[in-house]
């Protein structure tokens, strides 16, 4: 592992000296935010915070109105077309990647959708989330298994983030190139076998060559949390870098959602890119409600999600890419 915490000092160090000559400002333009922005710590000058919660709500509750995103439905064309048409406005490029599957014995189209930035560098960051929706709420206790889920925030949250980052990136340009790609079929289950299906049709499809060009990347998976806590992810143990530069800035900004115990082992859309050689680490919630009794259950509703949530992880994942592009690079 490279020096990270050398680096996160010297970077912070020379952010806290710019901040010591604009303390006075950066005050100033506190006390006309609104209270939760206005917070006194001088660390959160550090940051850029660009990220706004109320446009990525919006983009739940535009989800959430399709109605269950299942493959092969009505809201789930409805969703892609949202969800491109998002990324149309805000990316340098956009491609959507069409496969098909057999589910529930119908050969069911489905898609992955990648929005890009500063398309021809050479080295890249991916950030990923499933757009999906579980057709079967099959950790019901009461209500019926067959049930399809709301996945307000199994689903939904992280297209919110990524979709709000796209219009940060796009106004904030990063320096490294930049891939937001949105995976489907990731929940459709119900067994592991027929889980992941577009990451790893999107996966399959990629080159050693392109591969290569990832630095990293960042699933972002049930992101909404009221409570939002993120834990080390065992299959990403290769990639900790990623997970301690986040909490490092979690910290820094006030979140400290990122937490360096209870590691989790969550089998999910990064396996494929691990198993190809790619560092690429979970932000994951797997604490989902009491004793995680929301998760796949028609409980998963927007009325158990934050704004909040994703305002804090769309923030550090923000301060992620603009200030260490470079975990992981050739060299670095």
């Amino acid at each position: 592992m490279r020096p990270l915490t050398a680096a996160l000092i010297l970077i912070f160090a020379c952010l806290l000296g710019c901040n010591a000559s604009n303390s006075a400002k950066a005050q100033e333009s506190g006390r006309n935010q609104d209270s939760q922005q206005g917070i006194d710590d001088p660390s959160l000058y550090l940051a850029t915070r660009h990220f706004d919660e109320r446009k990525a709500w919006t983009h739940m509750e535009k989800q959430v109105n399709f109605g269950f995103r299942v493959p092969g439905s009505s809201a789930h064309k409805a969703c892609k077309e949202y969800i491109e048409a998002e990324l149309q406005k805000q990316c340098d490029a956009v491609e959507v990647q069409e496969f098909r599957m057999k589910l529930g014995g119908e050969d069911t189209r489905m898609w992955n959708i990648v929005g890009r930035f500063n398309v021809t560098a050479k080295r890249r960051v991916m950030l990923a989330a499933h757009w999906d929706t579980r057709p079967t709420a099959d950790m019901n206790t009461k209500a019926s298994k067959k049930l399809p889920i709301q996945g307000a925030n199994d689903g939904a949250s992280g297209v919110s983030v990524l979709l709000e980052l796209a219009r940060v990136f796009n106004e904030h340009r990063p320096e490294v190139g930049l891939d937001l790609v949105f995976f489907d079929g990731e929940d459709y289950g119900p067994g592991l076998d027929m889980m992941f299906l577009g990451s790893k049709y999107y996966c399959n499809s990629m080159p050693d060559s392109e591969i290569a060009t990832y630095n990293y990347g960042v699933l972002l998976d049930m992101v909404g949390d009221t409570d939002l806590v993120i834990r080390p992810e065992n299959h990403s143990s290769n990639s900790v870098e990623v997970f301690l530069a986040a909490k490092a800035l979690s910290d820094a900004m006030g979140y400290k959602v990122f937490r360096d115990s209870g590691a989790l082992t969550i089998y999910d859309d990064h396996l494929s890119f691990i198993d190809r050689g790619m560092h690429f680490y979970d932000f994951i919630d797997f604490e989902y409600g009491p004793d995680n009794r929301y998760w796949h259950t028609t409980d998963d509703t927007i009325d158990n999600c934050s704004k909040e949530s994703l305002k804090a992880i769309g923030e550090i994942v923000e301060n992620l890419v603009f200030k260490f592009p470079d975990l992981y690079a050739p060299g670095s």
